[in-house]
């Protein structure tokens, strides 16, 4: 599936009927499918996405506000601009956290772990997928703490491997010729 003006006009429908979570969830299963290879209408979405922050906030609906962020912070990595996903990324986890809406921040958690490492901060992944973990753990979802868990599982294997490979070049001199 791509990202074509007739999926799109399924959440714009909602937006204009003032419906701003099927709006965002429309649009989140859009992006999911979105082709970034093909990117022609890549500006339109993201302006799309401010026009329903700027909704929200002028509307003092924090916590579709947060969701606006969220989606932002994935449709920015999407595009494979992860600084500005990170940004999202974080403000959406500010507000969800000060909302108290735990379900929300251990997903928004695990999406900012996946950004993360994108960077290569593998310290800051492995906290945010910690504490997406435990709080699945507390939330009573076994299914997604699992998967989170196998997550840190690969990013220690992963870590493992690093060292062991820095020592074998530091061992033979790789570096040196």
């Amino acid at each position: 599936m791509v990202a074509t003006p007739d999926n799109i006009q399924k959440s714009k429908e909602f937006f204009e009927n003032g419906d701003i979570i099927n709006t965002l969830i429309s649009f989140n299963e859009t992006i999911e499918h979105y082709d970034s290879k093909k990117g022609d209408n890549k500006e339109e979405l993201i302006q799309f996405l401010n026009n329903i922050l700027q909704y929200c906030k002028d509307n003092n609906l924090q916590n579709e506000e947060a969701i606006a962020l969220r989606t932002l912070g994935r449709t920015h990595s999407k595009f494979k601009d992860h600084v500005k996903g990170l940004k999202y990324s974080y403000q959406a986890l500010k507000i969800q956290k000060k909302l108290g809406k735990k379900l929300d921040v251990a997903e928004g958690l695990v999406f900012l772990a996946e950004d993360l490492e994108v960077s290569g901060n593998y310290e800051e992944v492995i906290k945010c997928f910690n504490e997406a973990a435990d709080l699945f753990h507390e939330l009573g979802e076994p299914e997604k703490e699992g998967a989170v868990r196998l997550e840190l599982e690969r990013l220690k294997d992963f870590s493992k491997q690093m060292v062991d490979d820095e020592y074998f070049l530091n061992k033979y001199q790789v570096d040196k010729y």
